[in-house]
């Protein structure tokens, strides 16, 4: 129902800048961990995530294939859907991913023509279902004080605390006294939401749905159309900036992974190769 986290580990491939760009674009739950030590604690709380991982050069191959097999063994990791990002891999790599079942799902060429890059993840993220039922990522800004809302309704002008948001929608929080106000199918003219020192003015909400939040009532707001321009952009960055920070949360808070990824493959591999 909720689809995946997408998660690029070592994303630093050539071209890497505008796939971003285009996933954020299209709404992807996009992710980045730099070092692949950090990567399990992240993974583990990431349950069912995709994980495209980065490497090049054989030693880089070899520490990330034995990092995926790792996981493919491990009971906390083992729902983790990996692709590996490499130019090529040789038959004895790929004989011994073969060993992580469908923990690993494929090889994602590196391409200097980028556009082909990201035509290829976002095949296999339709495949995968990453979106599930979402059709645009909706982040959390419930801890954000600055974020409230202002709606302007008949002479009045009412102030909500904001839930979450999405290029098209948010939900909020008024009094419970309001609620009557606020009925389902209202249509709201004019409502400036601020979040993140900035002030969007969005024309047209409606009230989707309404439902009881302790003494306050939940408004689940839709925009009569999805943002666009600099208001999209803004929003976007604000739910990419917000899932740097669950990232770096998580690894500020674990330890680094030690174990030894540079090790040789089994020898069962060599066999198979010759």
């Amino acid at each position: 129902m909720f689809g995946h986290k997408v998660v690029f580990l070592n994303p630093v491939f050539g071209g890497h800048g505008e796939v971003f760009k285009q996933l954020v674009e299209d709404e992807y739950e996009l992710y980045r961990i730099e070092n692949y030590r950090d990567a399990k604690s992240v993974l583990r709380e990431f349950k069912d995530s995709i994980c495209f991982a980065h490497a090049e050069g054989n030693l880089e191959k070899r520490k990330m294939i034995n990092f995926i097999l790792s996981c493919s063994k491990d009971g906390s990791l083992s729902t983790t859907i990996f692709y590996l990002i490499a130019s090529e891999l040789s038959s004895k790599e790929k004989k011994v991913l073969e060993g992580a079942g469908s923990c690993y799902a494929g090889m994602i060429t590196l391409n200097p023509r980028t556009a082909f890059m990201i035509q290829d993840i976002e095949r296999n993220l339709e495949e995968k279902n990453a979106k599930g039922r979402r059709q645009f990522v909706r982040i959390s800004c419930a801890d954000d004080k600055q974020a409230t809302a202002l709606a302007e309704l008949g002479e009045r002008i009412y102030k909500f605390k904001m839930h979450d948001i999405s290029i098209m929608g948010s939900a909020c929080v008024v009094e419970g006294k309001f609620a009557a106000v606020f009925e389902k199918g209202t249509v709201i003219q004019n409502v400036n939401f601020a979040l993140g020192g900035k002030t969007i003015a969005v024309s047209k909400v409606v009230v989707y749905g309404v439902f009881p939040a302790g003494a306050d009532v939940k408004l689940v707001l839709l925009f009569s159309e999805a943002l666009k321009g600099e208001n999209k952009d803004f929003v976007h960055k604000y739910i990419v900036t917000s899932f740097e920070n669950d990232v770096d949360a998580i690894i500020k808070t674990h330890p680094r992974d030690q174990e030894d990824y540079s090790k040789d493959f089994d020898k069962s591999a060599d066999a198979d190769e010759q």
